[in-house]
């Protein structure tokens, strides 16, 4: 979750650095947003999954894969997102 504070930090430093537009700003800030949603989403499964057993569980395993990867597809269009809106600024 430290990673994203940083990046959510750095995304909002750059549009203040870089003018971006209302639009722009909206589409970041809802980004930040849906990231954040995700790790805390992806956290509270985690921590369910480790209450309900500490042993190895194939299942749970397979749970926490997903909870992650869904952080990782968000964060993944984040990055598209952002590479489109400041292209053009540099």
């Amino acid at each position: 979750m430290m990673f994203h504070l940083a990046a959510a930090i750095l995304v909002v430093l750059v549009n203040g650095l870089l003018n971006v537009t209302k639009t722009e700003w909206l589409i970041t800030l809802v980004l930040i947003g849906l990231a954040w949603m995700a790790e805390i989403f992806n956290t509270a499964i985690e921590k369910l999954a480790d209450r309900v057993t500490k042993e190895q569980d194939p299942l749970i395993g397979q749970v926490k894969d997903l909870a992650s990867g869904a952080v990782l597809i968000i964060c993944s269009f984040a990055v598209i997102c952002a590479v489109i809106i400041y292209l053009p600024y540099l």
